[in-house]
Protein backbone atom coordinates (compact mmCIF):
# COMPACT_ATOMS: atom_id res chain seq x y z
CA UNK A 1 0.00 0.00 0.00
CA UNK A 2 2.81 2.43 0.92
CA UNK A 3 4.71 1.62 -2.29
CA UNK A 4 1.56 2.14 -4.37
CA UNK A 5 0.91 5.47 -2.65
CA UNK A 6 4.50 6.58 -3.24
CA UNK A 7 4.23 5.56 -6.93
CA UNK A 8 1.04 7.57 -7.21
CA UNK A 9 2.69 10.63 -5.69
CA UNK A 10 5.67 10.20 -8.02
CA UNK A 11 3.35 9.96 -11.00
CA UNK A 12 1.61 13.20 -10.00
CA UNK A 13 4.97 14.92 -9.67
CA UNK A 14 6.05 13.70 -13.10
CA UNK A 15 2.76 14.81 -14.68
CA UNK A 16 2.99 18.21 -13.01
CA UNK A 17 6.57 18.62 -14.17
CA UNK A 18 5.56 17.65 -17.69
CA UNK A 19 2.70 20.16 -17.64
CA UNK A 20 5.03 22.91 -16.41
CA UNK A 21 7.53 22.02 -19.13
CA UNK A 22 4.83 22.18 -21.83
CA UNK A 23 3.60 25.53 -20.53
CA UNK A 24 7.14 26.88 -20.50
CA UNK A 25 7.67 25.67 -24.06
CA UNK A 26 4.41 27.33 -25.16
CA UNK A 27 5.42 30.59 -23.47
CA UNK A 28 8.81 30.46 -25.17
CA UNK A 29 7.12 29.84 -28.52
CA UNK A 30 4.77 32.79 -28.03
CA UNK A 31 7.58 35.08 -26.92
CA UNK A 32 9.68 34.12 -29.96
CA UNK A 33 6.68 34.74 -32.23
CA UNK A 34 6.07 38.16 -30.71
CA UNK A 35 9.75 39.02 -31.18
CA UNK A 36 9.46 38.12 -34.87
CA UNK A 37 6.34 40.29 -35.15
CA UNK A 38 8.09 43.20 -33.44
CA UNK A 39 11.13 42.87 -35.71
CA UNK A 40 8.89 42.84 -38.79
CA UNK A 41 6.95 45.88 -37.56
CA UNK A 42 10.08 47.91 -36.80
CA UNK A 43 11.64 46.92 -40.11
CA UNK A 44 8.63 47.46 -42.38
CA UNK A 45 6.24 50.08 -41.04
CA UNK A 46 8.66 53.09 -40.96
CA UNK A 47 9.62 52.48 -44.60
CA UNK A 48 6.01 51.77 -45.59
CA UNK A 49 4.98 55.11 -44.06
CA UNK A 50 7.43 56.88 -46.38
CA UNK A 51 6.64 55.00 -49.61
CA UNK A 52 3.19 56.44 -50.31
CA UNK A 53 1.17 59.37 -49.04
CA UNK A 54 -1.70 56.95 -48.37
CA UNK A 55 0.42 54.79 -46.06
CA UNK A 56 1.75 57.56 -43.81
CA UNK A 57 -0.57 56.24 -41.09
CA UNK A 58 1.89 53.43 -40.40
CA UNK A 59 4.23 55.92 -38.72
CA UNK A 60 1.71 56.24 -35.87
CA UNK A 61 -0.42 53.08 -35.79
CA UNK A 62 0.18 50.72 -32.85
CA UNK A 63 -0.19 46.95 -32.84
CA UNK A 64 -1.39 45.24 -29.68
CA UNK A 65 -1.26 41.44 -29.45
CA UNK A 66 -2.25 39.06 -26.67
CA UNK A 67 -2.85 35.38 -25.95
CA UNK A 68 -5.12 36.16 -23.02
CA UNK A 69 -2.32 35.64 -20.50
CA UNK A 70 0.22 38.26 -21.60
CA UNK A 71 0.10 41.23 -23.96
CA UNK A 72 2.58 43.19 -26.03
CA UNK A 73 2.53 46.53 -27.83
CA UNK A 74 4.62 47.36 -30.89
CA UNK A 75 4.89 50.10 -33.49
CA UNK A 76 7.34 51.60 -35.98
CA UNK A 77 9.74 52.47 -33.17
CA UNK A 78 9.83 49.31 -31.06
CA UNK A 79 7.85 47.13 -28.70
CA UNK A 80 7.19 46.31 -25.06
CA UNK A 81 5.17 44.02 -22.84
CA UNK A 82 2.06 45.48 -21.23
CA UNK A 83 0.31 44.97 -17.91
CA UNK A 84 -2.39 42.40 -18.61
CA UNK A 85 -5.17 43.91 -16.43
CA UNK A 86 -5.26 47.06 -18.58
CA UNK A 87 -5.61 44.93 -21.72
CA UNK A 88 -8.28 42.69 -20.17
CA UNK A 89 -10.32 45.82 -19.42
CA UNK A 90 -10.77 46.33 -23.17
CA UNK A 91 -13.01 43.24 -23.36
CA UNK A 92 -11.21 41.74 -26.35
CA UNK A 93 -11.43 38.23 -27.79
CA UNK A 94 -8.00 36.56 -27.77
CA UNK A 95 -8.58 33.76 -30.28
CA UNK A 96 -5.99 33.36 -33.02
CA UNK A 97 -6.49 35.88 -35.87
CA UNK A 98 -9.30 37.75 -34.12
CA UNK A 99 -8.75 41.45 -34.75
CA UNK A 100 -10.32 44.73 -33.75
CA UNK A 101 -9.87 48.45 -34.26
CA UNK A 102 -9.05 50.00 -30.88
CA UNK A 103 -7.38 52.96 -29.22
CA UNK A 104 -4.50 52.49 -26.83
CA UNK A 105 -3.72 55.44 -24.59
CA UNK A 106 -5.57 57.74 -26.96
CA UNK A 107 -3.69 56.67 -30.09
CA UNK A 108 -4.86 54.53 -33.06
CA UNK A 109 -4.18 50.83 -32.72
CA UNK A 110 -5.03 47.41 -34.10
CA UNK A 111 -5.55 44.42 -31.82
CA UNK A 112 -4.68 40.90 -33.01
CA UNK A 113 -5.37 37.77 -30.96
CA UNK A 114 -2.57 35.22 -30.64
CA UNK A 115 -4.76 32.44 -29.31
CA UNK A 116 -3.87 30.18 -26.43
CA UNK A 117 -1.68 28.02 -28.69
CA UNK A 118 -0.09 29.18 -31.91
CA UNK A 119 -0.87 26.86 -34.86
CA UNK A 120 1.81 24.25 -35.40
CA UNK A 121 1.88 24.92 -39.15
CA UNK A 122 2.69 28.59 -38.47
CA UNK A 123 5.45 27.70 -36.02
CA UNK A 124 6.94 25.28 -38.53
CA UNK A 125 6.77 27.87 -41.30
CA UNK A 126 8.65 30.39 -39.16
CA UNK A 127 11.61 28.05 -38.82
CA UNK A 128 12.71 29.56 -42.12
CA UNK A 129 14.74 32.64 -41.14
CA UNK A 130 13.15 34.84 -43.84
CA UNK A 131 9.55 33.91 -43.04
CA UNK A 132 7.31 36.75 -41.85
CA UNK A 133 4.59 36.01 -39.24
CA UNK A 134 1.18 35.77 -40.87
CA UNK A 135 -0.29 37.85 -38.03
CA UNK A 136 1.99 40.72 -39.08
CA UNK A 137 0.52 40.46 -42.58
CA UNK A 138 -2.99 40.47 -41.09
CA UNK A 139 -2.20 43.47 -38.86
CA UNK A 140 -0.86 45.48 -41.80
CA UNK A 141 -3.88 44.61 -43.96
CA UNK A 142 -6.43 45.55 -41.30
CA UNK A 143 -4.54 48.69 -40.21
CA UNK A 144 -4.73 49.90 -43.80
CA UNK A 145 -8.50 49.28 -43.82
CA UNK A 146 -9.02 50.97 -40.45
CA UNK A 147 -6.84 54.06 -40.80
CA UNK A 148 -5.78 54.61 -44.43
CA UNK A 149 -9.17 53.89 -46.00
CA UNK A 150 -11.42 55.43 -43.37
CA UNK A 151 -12.07 58.58 -45.45
CA UNK A 152 -12.24 56.91 -48.88
CA UNK A 153 -15.19 57.58 -51.15
CA UNK A 154 -17.77 54.79 -51.19
CA UNK A 155 -20.30 53.90 -53.88
CA UNK A 156 -24.02 53.43 -53.15
CA UNK A 157 -24.11 49.83 -54.43
CA UNK A 158 -21.06 48.48 -52.63
CA UNK A 159 -21.26 44.78 -51.76
CA UNK A 160 -19.37 41.51 -52.22
CA UNK A 161 -22.09 39.23 -53.53
CA UNK A 162 -22.21 36.81 -56.45
CA UNK A 163 -25.47 36.09 -58.28
CA UNK A 164 -27.00 32.74 -57.34
CA UNK A 165 -26.85 30.31 -58.95
CA UNK A 166 -23.26 31.21 -59.85
CA UNK A 167 -22.46 31.13 -63.57
CA UNK A 168 -19.11 30.49 -65.18
CA UNK A 169 -18.61 33.45 -67.54
CA UNK A 170 -17.82 36.30 -65.12
CA UNK A 171 -15.56 34.03 -63.06
CA UNK A 172 -13.79 32.81 -66.21
CA UNK A 173 -13.23 36.34 -67.48
CA UNK A 174 -11.69 37.55 -64.22
CA UNK A 175 -9.59 34.40 -63.89
CA UNK A 176 -8.26 35.07 -67.38
CA UNK A 177 -7.38 38.63 -66.36
CA UNK A 178 -5.44 37.29 -63.36
CA UNK A 179 -3.41 34.88 -65.49
CA UNK A 180 -2.55 37.54 -68.07
CA UNK A 181 -1.53 40.00 -65.35
CA UNK A 182 0.81 37.35 -63.97
CA UNK A 183 2.24 36.96 -67.45
CA UNK A 184 2.75 40.73 -67.55
CA UNK A 185 4.75 40.64 -64.31
CA UNK A 186 7.09 38.22 -66.10
CA UNK A 187 7.43 40.63 -69.01
CA UNK A 188 5.43 38.66 -71.59
CA UNK A 189 4.52 40.69 -74.67
CA UNK A 190 0.84 41.45 -75.28
CA UNK A 191 -0.11 40.18 -71.80
CA UNK A 192 -1.66 43.49 -70.74
CA UNK A 193 -3.53 43.76 -74.03
CA UNK A 194 -5.03 40.31 -73.56
CA UNK A 195 -5.88 41.14 -69.93
CA UNK A 196 -7.60 44.29 -71.19
CA UNK A 197 -9.66 42.19 -73.61
CA UNK A 198 -11.11 40.02 -70.83
CA UNK A 199 -11.49 42.99 -68.47
CA UNK A 200 -13.57 44.87 -71.04
CA UNK A 201 -15.72 41.81 -71.74
CA UNK A 202 -16.43 41.50 -68.03
CA UNK A 203 -17.24 45.22 -67.74
CA UNK A 204 -19.60 45.14 -70.72
CA UNK A 205 -21.33 41.82 -70.14
CA UNK A 206 -21.58 41.98 -66.34
CA UNK A 207 -21.91 45.69 -65.66
CA UNK A 208 -24.11 45.11 -62.59
CA UNK A 209 -21.50 42.91 -60.96
CA UNK A 210 -18.75 45.38 -61.87
CA UNK A 211 -20.63 48.17 -60.10
CA UNK A 212 -21.42 46.07 -57.02
CA UNK A 213 -17.85 44.85 -56.56
CA UNK A 214 -16.14 48.16 -57.34
CA UNK A 215 -15.51 49.17 -53.73
CA UNK A 216 -14.28 45.70 -52.78
CA UNK A 217 -11.89 45.71 -55.72
CA UNK A 218 -10.64 49.07 -54.44
CA UNK A 219 -10.36 48.40 -50.72
CA UNK A 220 -9.37 44.74 -50.57
CA UNK A 221 -7.15 44.97 -53.63
CA UNK A 222 -5.24 47.96 -52.24
CA UNK A 223 -4.95 46.46 -48.75
CA UNK A 224 -3.62 43.20 -50.20
CA UNK A 225 -1.01 45.14 -52.19
CA UNK A 226 0.11 47.15 -49.14
CA UNK A 227 0.25 43.95 -47.06
CA UNK A 228 2.55 42.37 -49.67
CA UNK A 229 4.81 45.43 -49.80
CA UNK A 230 5.14 45.37 -46.02
CA UNK A 231 6.06 41.69 -46.13
CA UNK A 232 8.92 42.37 -48.56
CA UNK A 233 10.08 45.30 -46.43
CA UNK A 234 10.04 43.07 -43.34
CA UNK A 235 12.48 40.77 -45.16
CA UNK A 236 14.91 43.67 -45.36
CA UNK A 237 14.61 44.07 -49.15
CA UNK A 238 15.23 47.38 -50.89
CA UNK A 239 12.11 48.51 -52.80
CA UNK A 240 12.31 47.90 -56.55
CA UNK A 241 15.79 46.36 -56.29
CA UNK A 242 16.64 43.22 -58.31
CA UNK A 243 16.30 41.16 -55.11
CA UNK A 244 12.89 42.74 -54.48
CA UNK A 245 11.70 41.90 -57.99
CA UNK A 246 12.98 38.33 -57.80
CA UNK A 247 11.29 37.68 -54.45
CA UNK A 248 8.12 39.34 -55.71
CA UNK A 249 7.90 37.06 -58.73
CA UNK A 250 8.36 34.00 -56.51
CA UNK A 251 5.55 35.19 -54.24
CA UNK A 252 3.19 35.94 -57.12
CA UNK A 253 3.76 32.72 -59.05
CA UNK A 254 1.40 30.49 -56.96
CA UNK A 255 -1.50 32.86 -57.67
CA UNK A 256 -1.75 31.44 -61.18
CA UNK A 257 -2.35 27.93 -59.89
CA UNK A 258 -5.60 28.84 -58.11
CA UNK A 259 -9.08 28.99 -59.59
CA UNK A 260 -11.08 31.87 -58.13
CA UNK A 261 -14.76 31.05 -57.64
CA UNK A 262 -16.15 34.17 -55.94
CA UNK A 263 -16.01 37.73 -57.16
CA UNK A 264 -14.75 39.15 -53.85
CA UNK A 265 -12.02 36.51 -53.60
CA UNK A 266 -10.74 37.72 -56.97
CA UNK A 267 -10.56 41.31 -55.64
CA UNK A 268 -7.50 40.62 -53.49
CA UNK A 269 -5.41 39.06 -56.25
CA UNK A 270 -6.45 41.54 -58.94
CA UNK A 271 -5.55 44.49 -56.71
CA UNK A 272 -2.22 42.94 -55.73
CA UNK A 273 -1.18 42.29 -59.34
CA UNK A 274 -2.48 45.59 -60.71
CA UNK A 275 -0.83 47.47 -57.85
CA UNK A 276 2.60 46.02 -58.59
CA UNK A 277 2.29 46.70 -62.32
CA UNK A 278 1.22 50.29 -61.62
CA UNK A 279 4.08 50.67 -59.17
CA UNK A 280 6.56 49.56 -61.85
CA UNK A 281 5.39 52.56 -63.88
CA UNK A 282 6.07 54.83 -60.87
CA UNK A 283 2.42 55.93 -60.83
CA UNK A 284 1.02 57.47 -57.64
CA UNK A 285 -2.14 55.41 -57.99
CA UNK A 286 -3.43 54.95 -54.43
CA UNK A 287 -4.85 58.51 -54.11
CA UNK A 288 -6.86 57.93 -57.29
CA UNK A 289 -8.20 54.67 -55.86
CA UNK A 290 -9.18 56.59 -52.72
CA UNK A 291 -11.30 58.86 -54.91
CA UNK A 292 -13.21 55.99 -56.52
CA UNK A 293 -11.14 54.34 -59.26
CA UNK A 294 -10.06 50.68 -59.11
CA UNK A 295 -6.46 49.46 -59.42
CA UNK A 296 -7.50 47.25 -62.33
CA UNK A 297 -9.28 50.09 -64.12
CA UNK A 298 -6.27 52.38 -63.71
CA UNK A 299 -3.99 49.73 -65.16
CA UNK A 300 -6.06 48.37 -68.03
CA UNK A 301 -8.30 51.32 -68.89
CA UNK A 302 -5.65 52.95 -71.14
CA UNK A 303 -4.52 49.62 -72.65
CA UNK A 304 -5.91 48.69 -76.07
CA UNK A 305 -7.45 45.19 -75.97
CA UNK A 306 -5.90 42.33 -77.90
CA UNK A 307 -8.35 39.56 -78.82
CA UNK A 308 -7.66 36.36 -76.92
CA UNK A 309 -8.94 32.82 -77.39
CA UNK A 310 -10.89 31.11 -74.59
CA UNK A 311 -9.17 28.64 -72.27
CA UNK A 312 -11.62 25.75 -72.55
CA UNK A 313 -9.88 23.61 -69.93
CA UNK A 314 -10.00 26.43 -67.38
CA UNK A 315 -13.65 27.04 -68.24
CA UNK A 316 -14.60 23.41 -67.68
CA UNK A 317 -12.68 23.31 -64.40
CA UNK A 318 -14.36 26.45 -63.09
CA UNK A 319 -17.78 25.18 -64.23
CA UNK A 320 -17.30 21.92 -62.33
CA UNK A 321 -16.21 23.79 -59.22
CA UNK A 322 -19.14 26.21 -59.44
CA UNK A 323 -21.54 23.27 -59.77
CA UNK A 324 -20.24 22.12 -56.40
CA UNK A 325 -20.53 25.64 -54.95
CA UNK A 326 -24.14 25.88 -56.13
CA UNK A 327 -25.00 22.45 -54.70
CA UNK A 328 -23.49 23.34 -51.32
CA UNK A 329 -25.17 26.74 -51.35
CA UNK A 330 -28.55 25.17 -52.06
CA UNK A 331 -28.24 23.02 -48.93
CA UNK A 332 -27.75 26.18 -46.87
CA UNK A 333 -29.99 28.61 -48.71
CA UNK A 334 -33.14 26.52 -49.10
CA UNK A 335 -33.88 25.96 -45.38
CA UNK A 336 -32.90 29.55 -44.58
CA UNK A 337 -35.12 30.99 -47.31
CA UNK A 338 -38.01 28.79 -46.21
CA UNK A 339 -37.82 30.34 -42.74
CA UNK A 340 -37.04 33.84 -44.01
CA UNK A 341 -39.99 33.92 -46.43
CA UNK A 342 -42.47 32.23 -44.12
CA UNK A 343 -45.16 34.83 -43.31
CA UNK A 344 -45.14 33.63 -39.71
CA UNK A 345 -41.37 34.12 -39.30
CA UNK A 346 -39.79 37.09 -37.56
CA UNK A 347 -36.70 38.98 -38.67
CA UNK A 348 -34.32 40.11 -35.93
CA UNK A 349 -32.45 43.20 -37.16
CA UNK A 350 -28.90 43.50 -35.85
CA UNK A 351 -27.06 46.72 -36.85
CA UNK A 352 -23.64 46.23 -38.39
CA UNK A 353 -22.26 49.02 -36.21
CA UNK A 354 -22.66 46.68 -33.23
CA UNK A 355 -20.22 44.14 -34.71
CA UNK A 356 -17.24 43.65 -32.43
CA UNK A 357 -13.90 42.81 -33.98
CA UNK A 358 -13.32 40.60 -36.97
CA UNK A 359 -15.74 38.51 -38.97
CA UNK A 360 -15.44 35.82 -41.59
CA UNK A 361 -17.78 34.47 -44.24
CA UNK A 362 -17.88 31.73 -46.83
CA UNK A 363 -19.93 33.07 -49.73
CA UNK A 364 -22.16 36.07 -50.38
CA UNK A 365 -25.10 35.53 -52.75
CA UNK A 366 -27.66 37.80 -54.39
CA UNK A 367 -30.88 36.15 -55.52
CA UNK A 368 -33.20 37.44 -58.20
CA UNK A 369 -36.20 39.25 -56.73
CA UNK A 370 -34.64 39.70 -53.26
CA UNK A 371 -33.53 43.03 -51.83
CA UNK A 372 -31.39 41.25 -49.27
CA UNK A 373 -28.01 39.58 -49.76
CA UNK A 374 -27.59 36.10 -48.28
CA UNK A 375 -24.35 35.38 -46.43
CA UNK A 376 -23.24 31.82 -45.67
CA UNK A 377 -20.59 30.51 -43.30
CA UNK A 378 -20.57 33.70 -41.22
CA UNK A 379 -18.50 33.98 -38.03
CA UNK A 380 -19.11 37.20 -36.12
CA UNK A 381 -19.80 38.69 -32.70
CA UNK A 382 -22.14 41.59 -31.88
CA UNK A 383 -21.96 43.46 -28.57
CA UNK A 384 -25.36 44.87 -27.64
CA UNK A 385 -26.92 46.61 -24.68
CA UNK A 386 -27.27 43.96 -22.01
CA UNK A 387 -26.41 41.05 -24.29
CA UNK A 388 -24.59 39.58 -27.24
CA UNK A 389 -25.20 37.73 -30.50
CA UNK A 390 -22.70 35.31 -32.01
CA UNK A 391 -22.58 33.65 -35.43
CA UNK A 392 -20.65 30.45 -36.06
CA UNK A 393 -20.80 29.26 -39.68
CA UNK A 394 -24.29 30.81 -39.79
CA UNK A 395 -26.50 31.70 -42.74
CA UNK A 396 -28.01 35.18 -42.46
CA UNK A 397 -29.28 37.99 -44.68
CA UNK A 398 -27.93 41.53 -44.91
CA UNK A 399 -29.47 44.74 -46.19
CA UNK A 400 -28.74 48.45 -45.97
CA UNK A 401 -31.96 50.15 -44.97
CA UNK A 402 -33.55 52.66 -42.62
CA UNK A 403 -35.26 50.86 -39.75
CA UNK A 404 -35.24 50.71 -35.97
CA UNK A 405 -34.59 54.44 -35.86
CA UNK A 406 -31.44 54.45 -37.98
CA UNK A 407 -30.01 53.67 -41.39
CA UNK A 408 -27.45 50.88 -41.19
CA UNK A 409 -26.23 47.66 -42.73
CA UNK A 410 -28.51 45.25 -40.89
CA UNK A 411 -27.86 41.56 -40.35
CA UNK A 412 -31.23 39.84 -40.54
CA UNK A 413 -31.80 36.66 -38.55
CA UNK A 414 -34.71 34.47 -39.65
CA UNK A 415 -36.37 33.33 -36.41
CA UNK A 416 -39.57 31.43 -35.79
CA UNK A 417 -42.54 32.48 -33.71
CA UNK A 418 -41.56 29.77 -31.23
CA UNK A 419 -38.14 31.41 -30.77
CA UNK A 420 -39.91 34.50 -29.43
CA UNK A 421 -42.17 32.65 -27.01
CA UNK A 422 -41.33 32.16 -23.40
CA UNK A 423 -38.81 35.07 -23.13
CA UNK A 424 -37.70 34.03 -19.63
CA UNK A 425 -36.62 36.97 -17.46
CA UNK A 426 -37.34 39.39 -20.29
CA UNK A 427 -34.70 37.95 -22.59
CA UNK A 428 -34.57 36.36 -26.04
CA UNK A 429 -32.37 33.29 -26.12
CA UNK A 430 -31.77 31.22 -29.26
CA UNK A 431 -29.03 28.68 -29.82
CA UNK A 432 -29.22 26.71 -33.08
CA UNK A 433 -28.18 26.78 -36.75
CA UNK A 434 -24.97 28.62 -35.92
CA UNK A 435 -26.78 31.34 -33.95
CA UNK A 436 -26.12 32.18 -30.31
CA UNK A 437 -28.53 34.90 -29.19
CA UNK A 438 -28.80 36.13 -25.61
CA UNK A 439 -30.24 39.66 -25.49
CA UNK A 440 -32.95 41.69 -23.76
CA UNK A 441 -36.31 41.07 -25.43
CA UNK A 442 -36.39 43.08 -28.68
CA UNK A 443 -39.01 45.63 -29.72
CA UNK A 444 -41.21 45.29 -32.79
CA UNK A 445 -40.22 47.69 -35.59
CA UNK A 446 -42.76 50.41 -36.36
CA UNK A 447 -42.35 50.10 -40.13
CA UNK A 448 -42.66 46.30 -40.42
CA UNK A 449 -44.63 43.90 -38.21
CA UNK A 450 -42.21 41.02 -38.98
CA UNK A 451 -39.10 43.02 -38.03
CA UNK A 452 -37.79 43.24 -34.50
CA UNK A 453 -35.14 45.64 -33.21
CA UNK A 454 -32.36 44.78 -30.79
CA UNK A 455 -31.37 47.21 -28.05
CA UNK A 456 -28.09 48.99 -28.84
Amino acid sequence: MLIARMCGILLLVVLAAGSIAVQAQERAGTEAYVRRMTEATVMAWPMLAKMFETTQVFADVQLLVSDGQRAWLMNARGGQELDMPAVEALGLAFEYRRFEKIEWQGRPAVFIGLGRDLPEVELQRLKHPEAVPELFDLATHEAFHFYAEDDWARGPLSERSTLYPAVVEPRLYRNRVIRHLLAATRGELDALGRASYWYRRWLNEFADEAERIRDTDRTEGSARYVESVAQLLAMGLEPRSPEWEARLLRQLSPLGRADYLAVDHESYTLGLLAGYLLDRRRLDWLPRVAQGETPLGLLLGPVAPISDSPDELLGRRIQESLDGVNDQAAELLEPFLQRFNDPASRHLLVPGTAMKGSFGSGHSFRLAGMAETIETGVDALFALKGGRIGFRAATVATQVKASCGRKDLYWLLALTEADFQGGAHGRLRVRRDGLDVDIPYPARAIDSPRSWCVQV
